[in-house]
């Protein structure tokens, strides 16, 4: 994978931590910083030679250099600033790199088989003067190799191992540790302290890096051991390459680390079984609050009424009226009103509480840096604000598409009403002409249980037999369509507050499993850069 994909995959994991809520400044300066030294092609690549106070690195590059690069003296600390000690045939090409790098001091040398490497003196990381060390962080994460020098005194110092080979080493692809000032130890002694050195290292977690034991104060003993692992064969645009890498995988790691993902993998928060749970007991409380049971009642209501200023008759003008004028169409047949005022009907704390209790037993196994971002999420009032717009918003979509059910069947049994009607005023008129007739003669119809009842009395009764029948058909038919409509709306409603809490409210979730999925996926990528 080249560099530039890896650090691609870099950025990715920077934008997937940035949602996470995790601290990123340090990682962005990281990546620009790996960016800017990727802007400095060079056939040279930088070493640095780093230690503590007294080590020799001065000593140690004078020997290498065969004349006084660096000056060296018994006061400390000697080196107050960084010097570069380059091939001449490199100067020009190195310019820029080296003004990147803040570099003053610069000497040349003539090249030959160290002709691809820069070599850096740095001041003393532990040195009573604090512009030293700051001098030592702002250059070590900017070079491409690092020559740690040590010496039998403090091989084991904290301030080497703690503070700077365990941030640094694994950033690292080519480094070696430079045991130096061997001649206060006997060689038997040496190679004891050597094998104490790369045991530590072990125990640092840094991986194996080769240690070299030397005498620049006695002939450069022990440097040549040095100087041949400076000249060996190794490519700068290789070194580069492989540092920018080993940095981009170190800083992916550690973003991974603080989000919880371990080897590559993201398990989601929360399981789905437990999920599915929490968002069908939001979804029930929220329908408990919405009732709809009464959004039935309310369409079975409008349904009813419609029907009845189509098949109502003669009498559809007079009973409609009645209904609007005291108000039961209003508070009877009102589902779009119903569903608007359903704020009126209760609270929807208890109906956040699953979710509230889902995302709080979770924290506990979220890392410390995330958690921060989820416990927003458990606020009461939040969640139920939220599930409020929620549902208004779902309600109001249904309310504006409202449309009251009809039927062709309605108006036939309108039209029926007026026969009847018809029938009804010539039956009562009939009845009425036997009282102010006297001798009005009249036949009889024989009906079962009663014997013979006068016409018009009959016809009066089975007229009102066939309004009531009609008028119950029209309830009946009216009342069934407004049952399934409702039921329609309800399912319809039904679904969209589910949706839309599984879509609103869990969203913070699921931004949550992407970006750690997200930064699982880097992760696997820049391990692959290497």
């Amino acid at each position: 994978m080249s560099i530039d994909s890896c650090l691609e995959h870099l950025d990715e994991a920077i934008t997937a931590a940035k949602a996470l809520g995790l601290e990123v400044s340090a990682v962005v300066a990281t990546r620009d910083t790996l960016h800017a030294r990727l802007g400095f092609p060079s056939s040279a690549y930088v070493l640095a030679l780093a230690g503590g106070t007294g080590v020799g690195k001065s000593t140690l590059l004078n020997a290498i250099a065969g004349e006084e690069v660096s000056l060296t003296g018994a006061r400390r600390p000697t080196t107050s600033d960084a010097i570069a000690w380059v091939p001449s045939s490199r100067r020009r090409e190195l310019a820029g790199l080296l003004e990147w790098l803040g570099i003053g001091q610069v000497r040349e040398h003539a090249g030959g088989t160290l002709g691809d490497v820069a070599v850096l003196d740095l001041p003393d990381f532990d040195s009573i003067a604090l512009q030293h060390r700051e001098r030592v962080d702002a250059l070590l994460p900017r070079v491409d190799a690092v020559a740690w020098v040590v010496d039998p005194e403090k091989y084991m110092d904290e301030v080497m191992h703690g503070g700077y080979l365990r941030q640094f080493a694994p950033r690292l692809r080519r480094q070696i540790v430079v045991l130096n000032r061997g001649d206060l130890l006997s060689p038997e002694d040496a190679l004891v302290v050597a094998d104490d050195m790369r045991n530590q290292l072990r125990r640092d977690g840094v991986g194996a890096i080769d240690v070299v034991v030397t005498r620049a104060r006695q002939g450069a003993t022990g440097v040549a051991d040095l100087r041949e692992w400076l000249e060996s064969a190794v490519e700068a645009k290789r070194v580069v390459a492989s540092r920018i890498a080993a940095e981009a995988r170190e800083v992916v790691h550690d973003l991974a680390a603080s989000a919880g993902v371990v080897d590559g993998s993201a398990a989601p928060l929360v399981e789905s079984s437990r999920r599915e749970r929490a968002l069908a007991s939001v979804a029930r409380g929220t329908l408990l609050v919405i009732d709809i049971a009464g959004l039935e009642r309310q369409a079975v209501g409008a349904t009813r009424f419609a029907a009845r200023r189509r098949g109502a008759g003669p009498l559809r003008h007079l009973t409609s009226a009645i209904y609007r004028l005291t108000g039961r169409a209003r508070a009877a047949a009102d589902p779009v009103g119903f569903l608007t005022r359903w704020q009126l009907r209760g609270s929807l704390a208890p109906a956040v509480e699953p979710l509230r209790d889902l995302v709080t037993s979770t924290l506990p196994s979220v890392p410390a840096p995330l958690r921060r971002g989820l416990t927003g999420l458990t606020a009461p009032a939040a969640l139920e604000d939220r599930l409020a717009r929620t549902v208004d918003r779902s309600l109001a979509a249904e309310g504006a598409g409202f449309r009251v059910p009809t039927s062709a069947l309605w108006s036939v049994i309108g039209a029926a009403q007026y026969v009847v009607t018809a029938s009804l005023i010539f039956s009562v008129l009939w009845f009425a002409s036997l009282f102010v007739i006297h001798d009005a003669p009249v036949s009889s119809i024989s009906v079962p249980y009663l014997g013979y009842v006068p016409t018009p009395v009959a016809l009066l009764a089975a007229t009102l037999l066939v309004g009531y029948v009609l008028a119950k058909l029209l309830q009946l038919h009216a009342g069934w369509l407004g049952r399934r409509w409702a039921k329609r709306v309800g399912q319809r409603v039904t679904n969209e507050v589910r949706k839309q809490i599984a879509g609103d409210l869990l969203v913070p979730l699921d931004e949550f499993d992407a970006s750690r999925a997200g930064l699982a996926k880097a992760l696997r990528a820049v391990d692959d850069c290497l």
